[in-house]
């Protein structure tokens, strides 16, 4: 009686570590001056997403159209930024076609500069305090498309030239550009759900 005892107050921590995170921060920093902070919030309608930050100039850009940026599947891996993968994209929209604002079916989830506008530049690179609703986003569902466990990219005409993971508020430790290991909220749930596998075989065990 007593492990069943213990072993469904692990059930229930376990469950409470398993939470579904309302914040996650990522901050984009390169070592030629980017320093972009996104913010992302639940909100009744999706995500909150706030920017600000500095190092975009319009004498660095490429092109006219501005810095591009999205939310990628994977996290950053020794600062490459290359190794994130693709954008999010759970429905497999793809990038054949350009994102339509207004018709969200043409746009994958990930594709925050589409849906929302470039990064035009600035001569002093102050990126102008943004905020917006992305009804697209969340930290909840599943694998596919969560916001835990993904990053934040920058572009110039398509190079990757800033990375930082979306840190959420039950992370304990992050991973940096510099490539600082990292404990993700995705690692930490999937480490809640294996716990609570042992803990139900102990229950069912005695």
């Amino acid at each position: 009686m007593q492990i069943k005892a213990v072993a469904s107050a692990l059930a229930i921590a376990s469950l409470a570590a398993a939470a579904v995170p309302t914040t996650g921060v990522a901050e984009v920093k390169n070592a030629d001056g980017v320093d972009v902070k996104f913010v992302f919030t639940t909100d009744p309608k999706g995500i909150n997403v706030t920017i600000s930050g500095t190092g975009l100039t319009i004498a660095k850009r490429v092109l006219a159209t501005g810095y591009d940026y999205h939310v990628h599947v994977k996290p950053v891996v020794d600062g490459n930024c290359t190794l994130t993968g693709g954008h999010l994209d759970p429905a497999n929209v793809g990038t054949s076609k350009p994102c339509d604002p207004t018709n969200l079916a043409t746009c994958q989830t990930g594709d925050l500069a589409g849906k929302h506008g470039n990064f035009m530049g600035t001569e002093d690179g102050v990126v102008p305090f943004t905020t917006y609703i992305d009804t697209q986003l969340s930290f909840s569902g599943d694998v596919n498309s969560t916001l835990v466990g993904r990053s934040v990219v920058i572009h110039n005409n398509g190079t990757r030239i800033a990375c930082a993971d979306i840190i959420t508020a039950d992370a304990t430790t992050t991973t940096s550009p510099s490539g600082a290991s990292s404990t993700s909220g995705a690692a930490k749930l999937v480490g809640s759900l294996a716990l609570s596998g042992v803990v139900a075989f102990m229950m069912l065990a005695f």
